[in-house]
Order: structure tokens, then C-alpha cells, then sequence
């Protein structure tokens, strides 16, 4: 694939939590050294652990079509896996997800059989297994 982040800066802009060099970013306080809509200050130096190895879905899974870049449709997709479930993490990212993304979310949900947790106008909501279900209800809180 030959996708790159280019001026998308979703990720580190505060909707994820994480922490860079000593600096924690989190829902509403952005990474210390990102600059909005033109990239990260120490991309060269970046930490691997959070930075360079952190993957968003849009960039490595070609399934996900190129107008869902994250500063596209202001959502940020991980795919996690834990516990023995895989699942897409769906967090909006500035703007109420629109039924475009969510309808290309529920189509990717049926025809790949991926447990889906998103977020719409800041509440959770998901959708999979019985299973995937009863856990991430559990769990849901915590986000």
C-alpha cells in the first residue's frame, strides 16, 4: 500500500490517550508535539513504542477506501485485539460520525465479520458477537 498521513494529524489531536516523551495526550489535550493539519514536530525522533509503531486502520488495511482518511470523515479507526477478540475501535475525531461512515462501518461489519465499537455523538455503541457483546459491555465505561 502506498498510503501515507500526509496532513492527517487525527491521531495524536486529542481523541486518542497516549504519551509522548514524557507529555500525556488525551480526549480534548493534544500531543505536545503535534501541529494540527501539518504533522508531528519530532517526527525524526518520535518514540517507537507509541509513534512510529502505532498503525490507524485507514493506513494499512486497503479494504478502508482512500475518502475515509481520517481527516476525511473525522473518525480514527483501531483495530484492536484483546482478549481474544478483534474488533474496530471507531472514535470520532472532531464531528459527529456521519451515516456515510457508519453505513461503510455496518457493511464491513457483515460482509467481514468484524466486532465494531463506535462512537456516535460521544456515546458507545457496538455491534458483533454474542460474546464480543457481552464483553465490550463490561468494559465500555472505561472509554
Amino acid at each position: 500500500m502506498n498510503r501515507n498521513c500526509n496532513n492527517c494529524t487525527k491521531c495524536c489531536e486529542g481523541w486518542t490517550k497516549g504519551n509522548v516523551k514524557g507529555y500525556d495526550y488525551y480526549r480534548g489535550k493534544p500531543c505536545h508535539f503535534v501541529k494540527i493539519n501539518v504533522g508531528c514536530s519530532i517526527y525524526k525522533d518520535r518514540p517507537k513504542e507509541q509513534c512510529e509503531d502505532y498503525n490507524c486502520e485507514w493506513l494499512v488495511n486497503e479494504e478502508i477506501p482512500e475518502w475515509m482518511k481520517p481527516n476525511y470523515t473525522h473518525i480514527v479507526i483501531n483495530k484492536i485485539e484483546e482478549e481474544g477478540y478483534v474488533y474496530f475501535k471507531c472514535i470520532e475525531a472532531g464531528k459527529k460520525m456521519s451515516v456515510n461512515v457508519l453505513n461503510w462501518l455496518f457493511l464491513y461489519y457483515i460482509n467481514n465479520n468484524i466486532n465494531l465499537l463506535y462512537q456516535i455523538d460521544g456515546g458507545w455503541h457496538w455491534i458483533g458477537s454474542k460474546n464480543f457483546v457481552n464483553y465490550i459491555k463490561d468494559r465500555v465505561k472505561q472509554f
